[in-house]
């Protein structure tokens, strides 16, 4: 078992070998940590401060614990205590281990008595995750081993292993931990293409019954450590009911959605925590959750978006694991018992806390502390091992019920024993590949078409529990954005709370202590002293000479120490943390809450929306789901519909799978699109508000259980037409992939495109502005020329050269640098910002531009042969509040300024000899664009043909 400890950060003098403690074991190799007279530690505390070395934060603690019954045998003994500052590399940590295991195996024979390290487990550290990883995971199961037999025939079992057959192991506690803040995740997870937001989960766990309060506490990520809540909140997603039978569409998917969830967390947890099942139900519920989580990560390419790589990853070594163990058990000793609870780092966990309890109020220690308290422990354990009537337990000889008869998980679920197990849990009556072929069995049952799905990907090369997708995730990193927790989560579990004395009132600090209180410094003097004095003979002298004075060389250490850290805080986790005694934080903060009191009409998570997007440079309408809302900063459950074209609303949504219906779906006829209940693979997130157009279709109910929305088309070709006549110029629309269901099609053609002769401006946006376009096209010249948007720089020498050499254009308009409509039809307004003309910033909402080319100022003003154009906008320097391109300076002038100046206007903005001989080029060569080359070997898409009957300019006919 291998975990870590924080530890106090001081060194300590070790009276027995003579050296300082408390460095990291990553750089304590560059100082010598050997301590004979002053200049050994003025020597060390100079690393510490040139940060050559550092003082352990944790404690990186390895033990020993049998998987047996006998309580007195299964106590972890410690093995090896190591302090970190936690820059090890997953490389070095699994070299660190190596040295381990050797020192292990040289001490494994014990007179007659033989062990055998069947596993080495840990938590979801990610760096230890990839030492086990590249330890115990480096060849195939050998076929001469003596468990091959029993795993071989274990379709998709993943046997990487070590040396002996070692595995490593995740602790289920963390497991189950890691459900519970999926459950949180800002964006959601993706269960079958259904997205669950926090927003979800509390929705329905509200409408089950739960109270406000418990919904707090179930879903408060400031105390994700929590095991009672764990099962408290994974238990109630269980347990959820079916929608009822009115229940929207969205509102059913939702509930299904969730239900599924909770069945891979069932199956998860009851091994663990239902005393009366025995090792084959308990291995069966594990097969079960291995192939539930194998349907839900790779069914329509979920992956991440389901749950992070080194989550699956650690769920799946745990199941692993177990198999093997049992495995090993049967092979070594196959009348035994097995007990599942004993895998995992608990009982490492439960030692930690008598070493905390050891010493009275003084929980915290540093390195030395430690290893005499985990020695003194160990002492203990043995000597109860050979006088167990020695060891009396807990008066209470009956653990109460983990589950009660309503399905309510005890607390006492985080305190169970072999000694309260009551199932059948001998390793001789279980047949591994029986217990894996009924948990496939059991998943295929609860998600339709995963036996379809398991026989595809049992034609992938290397697929397995830990190769997903044919590649070993093991390893893998996530993208930590994509698992940040819901902030309004955050927002909602904090609560107020009182620092201590010392933080709270400096008058009350702990500088000089109050009544009955203990200082831990005395503590330190109290320890440093029996130090000294431990031998009657030291084998070191504890002192050093100072200025002709004999120092102790523990307050040696301490002076040195004193002054290069402040006073830390008496509170226990405070103190662990280093925060000082004394804080300016107030501790408080505000909190801002949203909630519509009103009445008034609102979009709710979970609504369907109708919006536009563009798919393949085309405008098409897309009809969603609502995940997401934000209003500021701040996340909502529902916005007041005159809230959504704020600038500040964002709107994250999942787009619906629309398909054609059939006389059997609607025999009125009256509509002639339905939900498929499935979804587009990847949501849009953070769109603007204005671009969402709340919906209320028609909900079907003619498959029980599967409600569905109706749509017709002339309704959903008029919403297109609508929310793309209301559109501004420059609102951002997202993009989506072309796939087989969208854009939606009848007949292979696709439907509810916005068409380009549209009666408003083309078609094209307010003003007339194509979305879609990646080119400008200059309708000035004859033939028309289309440049690349993808470089501003031409369009802008293009229209420059125009406003230069263009006799047609009339010398009293003032054409724009990026459309060539005149003023004021085209005008621009800066961002009120402070700085120069280059770090302006144009505000595209109230600019009416037909062309909104974002370009940088400061570029633009720089003339040279490759691009000579410096025409860029400027605020007028009259003071006139106007901003105008460059080239139209002295146009602008003599039209609004004619009596304001006596400069000379020919002479307001002349462009250099050179940018004017290159511009005139330009001009001449106007005509002469290159061609775009074609990428070779690149796959061009058949074009899409869009359907004349589903175009919005039917809306108008």
């Amino acid at each position: 078992m291998l975990d870590e400890i924080a530890l106090e950060k001081r060194p300590r003098w070790d009276n027995k070998t003579n050296k300082i403690l408390g460095a990291c074991r990553e750089h304590s190799h560059r100082v010598s940590l050997d301590f004979c007279d002053l200049d050994d530690a003025v020597a060390f505390f100079a690393s510490l401060d040139a940060k050559k070395v550092h003082l352990a934060s944790e404690a990186t603690v390895a033990a020993l614990g049998s998987l047996a019954r006998n309580p007195q045998m299964y106590n972890p003994r410690p093995v090896c205590i190591s302090g970190t500052c936690k820059a090890e590399t997953g490389e070095q940590h699994a070299h660190f281990l190596r040295r381990l295991l050797e020192a292990t195996d040289n001490r494994k024979t014990d007179g007659k008595i033989t062990y055998r390290t069947t596993c080495v487990a840990s938590d979801g550290e990610a760096k230890r995750g990839l030492a086990l990883a590249l330890e115990f995971m480096k060849y195939r199961l050998s076929s001469t081993s003596p468990i091959y037999p029993l795993l071989q025939p274990l379709e998709f079992m993943n046997t990487l292993v070590g040396a002996d057959d070692i595995t490593p192991d995740k602790d289920y506690r963390h497991v189950f931990k890691a459900l519970r803040s999926l459950l949180m995740r800002r964006l959601g997870i993706n269960v079958l293409g259904f997205e669950i937001v926090p927003a979800i989960v509390k929705q329905h766990l509200h409408d089950i019954g739960l109270s406000p309060e418990r919904l707090h506490s179930l879903l408060n990520p400031n105390d994700r450590q929590d095991v009672d809540l764990t099962y408290g909140l994974l238990k109630e997603i269980w347990i959820l009911p079916d929608a009822p039978p009115n229940a929207s569409p969205t509102y059913a998917r939702a509930r299904a959605a969730l239900q599924l969830f909770g069945r891979l967390a069932y199956h998860l947890v009851m091994p663990y925590i239902y005393l009366k099942l025995s090792l084959r139900e308990q291995l069966t519920h594990l097969s079960t959750a291995a192939h539930l989580l194998l349907a839900l990560f790779t069914m329509d390419g979920a992956g991440t978006d389901f749950m992070a790589n080194q989550t699956f990853v650690n769920i799946m070594l745990m199941i692993k694991n177990a198999f093997f163990c049992v495995a090993k058990v049967k092979i070594d000793i196959s009348d035994e018992e097995f007990f599942l609870i004993l895998l995992g780092t608990d009982r490492l966990e439960k030692l930690y806390g008598l070493i905390r309890t050891a010493v009275g109020t003084d929980s915290n220690f540093d390195i030395l502390q430690l290893a005499g308290r985990a020695s003194n422990l160990t002492e203990v354990s043995v000597i109860l091992a050979l006088r167990p009537e020695w060891d009396r337990g807990p008066r209470r000889l009956k653990l109460p019920a983990v589950i009660n008869e309503q399905g309510d998980v005890s607390s006492k679920a985080d305190h169970i024993s072999p000694a309260s197990w009551i199932g059948d849990v001998h390793v001789a009556g279980v047949v591994l590949h029986s217990c894996w072929i009924n948990g496939r069995l059991k998943a295929e049952q609860i998600i339709p078409g995963a036996n379809d799905h398991f026989e595809r990907c049992s034609q992938i090369a290397g697929f397995d529990i830990l190769s997903p997708f044919g590649e070993l995730l093991v390893g893998k990193p996530d993208a930590d954005s994509a698992f940040e927790i819901d902030p309004e989560l955050l927002v909602q579990g904090t609560t107020d709370s009182v620092d201590d004395d010392s933080t709270a009132n400096p008058a009350h600090s702990t500088l000089q202590p109050q009544a009955g209180e203990v200082l831990n410094d005395d503590i330190e003097d109290f320890e440093d002293v029996l130090a000294i004095h431990d031998a009657e003979n030291p084998k070191h002298s504890p002192h050093v000479l100072v200025d002709g004075k004999q120092i102790s060389k523990a307050s040696l250490l301490k002076d040195l120490m004193q002054n290069r850290s402040p006073r830390l805080s008496t509170d226990r986790t405070k103190r662990v943390a280093g925060i000082a005694a004394f804080s300016n934080n107030s501790g408080l903060h505000n909190q801002i809450t949203f909630a519509n009191a009103t009445g008034a009409p609102s979009l709710r998570i979970g609504n369907p929306i109708a919006t536009l997007v563009l798919c393949e440079e085309e405008l098409f309408l897309a009809i969603g789901q609502v995940n997401t809302i934000i209003l500021g900063t701040q996340p909502m459950d529902s916005i007041v519909l005159d809230l959504l074209p704020d600038r500040g609303t964002k709107i994250s949504y999942q787009i619906f799978q629309l398909i054609s219906t059939d006389s059997v779906d609607d025999p009125s006829g009256q509509h002639d699109w339905k939900w498929s209940l499935r979804f587009e693979s990847k949501s849009i997130h953070d769109v603007t508000g204005r671009l969402v157009y709340p919906l209320n279709p028609t909900v079907s109910n003619r498959i029980p259980g599967k409600p569905t929305y109706m749509f017709s088309s002339h309704i959903l070709v008029t919403m297109a037409a609508n929310i793309h006549k209301q559109l501004y110029v420059s609102t951002p629309l997202p993009k989506v992939n072309r796939s087989e269901t969208f854009p939606y099609r009848h007949a292979g053609k696709a439907c509810f495109h916005v068409q380009p002769d549209s009666p408003f401006g083309n078609g094209r946006g307010e003003f007339g502005h194509d979305w879609a376009d990646s080119a400008f096209e200059c309708t000035k010249c004859y033939p028309s020329v289309k440049i690349s948007k993808k470089n501003y720089q031409r369009v802008l020498e293009h229209n420059g050269a125009h406003i230069l050499f263009d006799e047609s254009l009339p010398a009293t308009v003032e054409p724009c640098g990026l459309c060539l409509r005149p003023f004021p039809m085209c005008k621009f307004v800066f961002q009120k910002t402070t700085g120069t003309t280059s770090a302006r910033q144009i505000d595209w909402t109230r600019s009416t531009c037909l062309n909104p080319l974002k370009f940088q100022m400061a570029a633009a003003m720089k003339s040279s042969e490759k691009s000579p154009c410096t025409n860029h906008l400027i605020q007028c320097p009259l003071q006139c509040e106007m901003v105008i391109w460059t080239y139209n300076l002295a146009t602008h002038y003599r039209a609004h300024h004619l009596l304001q100046t006596t400069v000379n206007i020919g002479t307001v903005y002349q462009t250099g000899s050179s940018e004017r001989e290159w511009m005139r080029k330009i001009w001449e060569n106007r005509q002469n664009q290159p061609t775009v080359r074609k990428m070779k070997n690149k796959k061009v898409k058949t074009p899409l043909v869009i359907s004349d009957a589903h175009r919005s300019v039917m809306a108008f006919r």
